[in-house]
């Protein structure tokens, strides 16, 4: 990667969130974009909630310089592994759904459903840009195999659960900003050993832009992301992921964005999981998520917030130590990466609704009895 072309995209990046930050605060006032305080919050005062202006924009900005660098400044990127046949145009079209739809929903909370349908547009536009996974390499045979009328419907659902995965961490000052930025920076290495220094540039545009953001946004925060911030840094990573790291990879290698992901869709599966188990919407908001089990073991939002960047950072590490193995090695390391996660969702009890009989044996509390049912 070219240094000081990498230094002015970054730049560029960090530069225009940053400006935009306060701009979009007041767009965010503006236009009742606001959070209020309430017994599922954590924040305790009213709050601007989209962010998502500022990052959005910075990105923009910063892909639009990097497009002029390559197409009219002469910079030459040597792509060992170039992504073909995508739309550009067509991707920055779902890129701005997204966005416009958590934008909305930052305004105006859509219903679960109206959410859903926009997240689902967004992700189809951009499938159709030509941001597929396509197919897959079998471990075992090296072949490939087409996932035929399945690619749409399996990239689609991807996309959603990075959309929502990032959606449903935001619930911290600079959690999400920078998990997200932690991930990026694992994706970056995977890129550059793939050989793709133009989505390199990408990934470095995605740090930037969190990074500008969480001086904004880190405890005390001044400004919240919003769903508009959520979704469209979600939808980034599953872009990211899809376009330099699954494709021509193998089975196993599926595996890998998920891993470096880790935290979020961690804290996801479990919401889902307890959410269906309690008889609950899976959309309904509750105090029980990752960070919430954290915070109730005693330790403050920004030390919760740190000890998750720490976590995020292991599986990070996790998941581009897998993604550099082969064969046998690969699934071995998987599988204690796999042993690791469950003792931390036992640790912190993400699925206690599902299990609360163990906890109660373990903790020798004898189970709440049925009143109407005393057997």
């Amino acid at each position: 990667m070219p240094v000081w072309q990498a230094i002015f995209i970054f730049l560029v990046a960090f530069g225009t969130t940053y400006a935009m930050v306060p701009v979009s605060k007041r767009i965010a006032i503006a236009i009742g974009a606001i959070d209020y305080p309430g017994p599922r919050r954590v924040n305790k005062d009213v709050m601007a909630r989209a962010g998502g202006i500022a990052l959005y924009t910075g990105f923009v900005v910063a892909a639009l310089v990097l497009y002029a660098g390559k197409h009219y400044l002469g910079w030459e990127f040597n792509d060992l592994y170039s992504v073909s046949g995508v739309d550009y145009v067509l991707l920055f079209c779902g890129l701005t759904i997204v966005f416009l739809v958590g934008l909305i929903d930052d305004v105006s909370p859509l219903s679960p459903r109206s959410k859903l349908a926009g997240q689902i547009v967004a992700a189809v536009v951009i499938c159709l840009s030509g941001v597929t996974i396509g197919s897959l390499r079998w471990v075992f045979t090296g072949e490939y195999i087409a996932l035929g009328w399945m690619d749409f419907p399996v990239t689609i659902v991807y996309f959603l659960i990075f959309m929502n995965a990032i959606n449903l961490i935001d619930g911290l000052d600079g959690l999400a900003a920078g998990i997200v930025a932690i991930d990026a920076l694992a994706l970056l290495y995977l890129v550059l050993v793939r050989g793709n220094i133009t989505f390199a540039f990408i990934c470095l545009i995605i740090i930037a832009v969190c990074l500008a953001f969480l001086r904004f946004n880190f405890h005390p925060a001044q400004l919240f992301m919003g769903d508009s911030g959520s979704l469209f840094l979600g939808t980034l990573i599953a872009i990211i992921s899809i376009t330099c790291v699954m494709r021509s990879q193998g089975i196993a290698i599926f595996i890998v964005p998920l891993v470096i992901a880790g935290v979020p869709v961690i804290d996801t599966g479990s919401a889902i999981i307890r959410r269906l188990r309690e008889g609950k919407r899976i959309d309904e908001a509750d105090m029980e998520h990752m960070h919430h089990r954290i915070m109730a073991s005693g330790y403050s939002q920004r030390r919760t917030v740190l000890v998750l960047y720490a976590l995020t950072a292991v599986l990070a590490f996790a998941g581009c130590f897998i993604g550099s193995f082969a064969g046998f090695r690969r699934w071995v390391a998987l599988g204690i990466l796999i042993i690791g996660v469950f003792i931390l969702i036992y640790r912190l009890r993400l699925f206690a609704p599902v299990l609360q009989h163990h906890y109660r044996r373990r903790e020798k509390v004898e189970p709440r009895r049925d009143l109407n049912n005393p057997l």
